[in-house]
């Protein structure tokens, strides 16, 4: 999967429009950006970005990474372990791309 897709999904859920929130999440800490070490995954991120009508309203930033934290043990793999918890995602859009079983057998 290149980048392209990845930022097609990425727009599928955020808001690209906002500024540190993310649904009912507010903070510096909810700021949306696409952040890599490689400079070719930004050259496409703000291809993507550009192409689109709305690129002079959106607030997504991309930037080369500087400062990776992982999220708390708590946040990985919630869907798996919080199906019912989908944060500020709608139903119908999890549902699209949810398979029943993935390649290790686990359904999700």
């Amino acid at each position: 999967m290149g980048v392209g897709q990845l930022m097609a999904y990425l727009f599928e859920i955020i808001d690209p429009y906002s500024v540190n929130q993310q649904g009912s999440d507010l903070g510096p800490k909810c700021r949306t950006g696409v952040y890599s070490n490689k400079q070719a995954h930004l050259d496409q991120a703000r291809v993507f970005i550009a192409a689109r009508d709305d690129a002079r309203r959106i607030a997504v930033e991309v930037l080369p990474l500087a400062n990776y934290v992982r999220s708390a043990e708590e946040h990985q793999d919630r869907l798996a372990r919080c199906p019912e918890d989908s944060c500020h995602l709608p139903a119908e859009l999890l549902d699209k791309y949810r398979k029943k079983d993935d390649s290790a057998g686990r359904s999700w």
